[in-house]
């Protein structure tokens, strides 16, 4: 029996890396986590709270790092990991965990990229989107209309802020630079709204957002999983390119319900799914405010739900006088 080891196994990610391996495979499935937290253990075999980095991994068959964290921590620490296919995950994709370079190599070669400031004392323009230089897995991020709303933060870049609401992306599993297998998904709105999880999401198809992940993955010789993320631009008529994340992504079981490639390409796992146009992820609904979950409630009745926790409490904390007052101070302006 295979054995499959599973980092921040509390995860989004990792929960429905776990639920799919569990239900369609006979593996093992064991999760770690470096602090012992309460989170669905059902689909796991075994749990170990460890350091990352003090575990042997040599016992197990295939090794999944999930976030940014240990994805950066694995892949820096053992260079190369091995899989079904001669797929690798390899240390030469952490060249996307640094942003100004990775916008450099999309320019390069003629991808469009916001127009992006390295300094503080370089912004010409306000709103802007500042975010860390370096991907920390979510780390500060936000929109700041003056000098006085950017955080007393050095390691922060700062780009042109493109006002259209969703965010576009290619899940992709690819192999020496060549797209093996893709999924595109339109981020219709997130948790948190100035770049986070999905809350809603639904299946896109563009082609120019196929040939520029393809293009970017070829130049970077990129091996493994990633996320390719763009923005329209209104202005430009076109998509610009945000980033490539190279972890497995807090949305993914919405490409896992679509793709079944992606897991037998990667881990040898055959399944047969129901496809699914869109997802509404309820629980990450009720970590928005009181006012955003009302206007957004009613696609609980006309989408595919996937709840990752409970959700009735964190709606209960929402509810307080003082949100009530800010949801009427609104409605009545």
């Amino acid at each position: 029996m295979k054995k499959v080891l599973i980092y921040e196994a509390n995860s989004n990610q990792a929960l429905s890396i776990a639920k799919y391996i569990k239900k369609y495979s006979n593996y093992q499935v064991i999760g770690i986590v470096e602090k012992n937290r309460k989170f669905n253990k059902k689909y796991y075999d075994k749990i170990i709270i460890q350091d990352f980095l003090k575990i042997d991994i040599d016992e197990f068959d295939y090794i999944l790092p999930m976030g940014a964290e240990s994805t950066y921590k694995i892949i820096d620490r053992y260079k190369t990991l091995c899989f079904s296919n001669n797929i690798t995950f390899s240390i030469t994709n952490l060249i996307v965990f640094n942003k100004p370079k990775m916008l450099e190599r999309a320019k390069s070669i003629n991808i469009p990229i916001p127009k992006t400031y390295y300094h503080r004392n370089d912004i010409q323009q306000f709103p802007i989107f500042y975010k860390e230089n370096f991907e920390n897995g979510g780390g500060v991020r936000g929109i700041a209309k003056s000098f006085d709303d950017i955080p007393k933060y050095d390691k922060l870049i700062y780009q042109e802020y493109i006002d259209t609401p969703s965010t576009y992306a290619i899940g992709f599993l690819a192999k020496d630079g060549d797209i093996l297998t893709y999924f595109q998904h339109k981020e219709v709105f997130s948790y948190p709204k100035d770049g986070g999880s999905a809350v809603l999401i639904e299946v896109y198809e563009n082609e120019h957002l196929y040939l520029y992940t393809k293009k970017l993955l070829k130049e970077i010789n990129y091996n493994g999983w990633g996320l390719a993320e763009f923005k329209y631009c209104s202005k430009r008529k076109d998509f610009v390119f945000m980033e490539i994340n190279a972890k497995l992504w807090a949305s993914i079981e919405f490409m896992l319900i679509n793709n079944p490639l992606f897991l037998n390409k990667l881990l040898d796992i055959n399944y047969v799914n129901k496809s699914v146009d869109s997802v509404f992820y309820i629980s990450r609904l009720f970590r928005l405010d009181l006012q955003d979950i009302l206007v957004n409630i009613k696609y609980i009745f006309s989408k595919k739900i996937i709840k990752e926790e409970s959700f009735i409490y964190l709606f209960i904390i929402k509810i307080t006088p003082q949100s009530i007052i800010n949801i009427m101070k609104r409605i009545l302006k």
